[in-house]
């Protein structure tokens, strides 16, 4: 019986840039229980599509240009939407295609990156955390002025996992703020008035 796959389940949550020092003195009411400080870099992605077909049956295609490597992976949505998800991530070139062609038979496999269109681009700086020795803390800022924070598990059972994230940041409403965060890519599509975020 093959191992069931891990998925990356998230959720998106509003932040303050303002907060980030707070975040790392651990100076909150309550403090974390644990607090690692575990990365700061930046790095370039660009979505590719065809007429927003792959996007809209939940598939993002994407290059991550970071630390040297450019990296392309399908982030194919398991459930939810953009403030509150579960994707599998799939690296394979060949399992990418097998995706792509039932919704874009037309495709070219040999060319690079399908042969497909930029549907976005654009850089952003992460910092991340982990947070309670197990929830992965992401601070995104990206370079057309869009800020948004994302806690992180990879999961075998999504439900668990979603369960878990809530309950944690539950515990720590003063960094968790409430209100409807807008991830990056629905930011872009607004900032560039693109109706692909509609």
């Amino acid at each position: 019986m093959a191992a069931k796959r891990l998925l990356e389940v998230e959720s998106k949550f509003l932040f303050e840039p303002s907060m980030v020092a707070t975040l790392k003195s651990n100076g909150g009411g309550p403090p974390f229980k644990r607090l690692e400080i575990l990365d700061k870099h930046t790095f370039r992605d660009t979505y590719y599509d065809h007429q927003d077909i792959l996007s809209r049956n939940g598939i993002w295609l994407r290059l991550r240009k970071d630390r040297g490597s450019a990296d392309l992976e399908a982030k194919v949505r398991i459930s939810g939407d953009f403030a509150r998800s579960t994707f599998d991530e799939v690296t394979d070139r060949k399992v990418i295609a097998d995706l792509i062609r039932p919704h874009l038979p037309q495709f070219n496999e040999e060319k690079e990156h399908f042969g497909l269109e930029v549907l976005a681009d654009f850089a952003t700086m992460r910092q991340e955390f982990r947070a309670d020795d197990k929830f992965v803390i992401a601070l995104d800022c990206t370079d057309f002025g869009h800020s948004v924070g994302e806690v992180e598990l990879m999961a075998v059972d999504e439900g668990t996992a979603h369960q878990e994230i809530d309950a944690f940041m539950a515990q720590y409403p003063w960094f968790f703020k409430k209100g409807k965060a807008e991830g990056k890519l629905a930011a872009y599509f607004r900032a560039h008035s693109n109706t692909s975020a509609s």
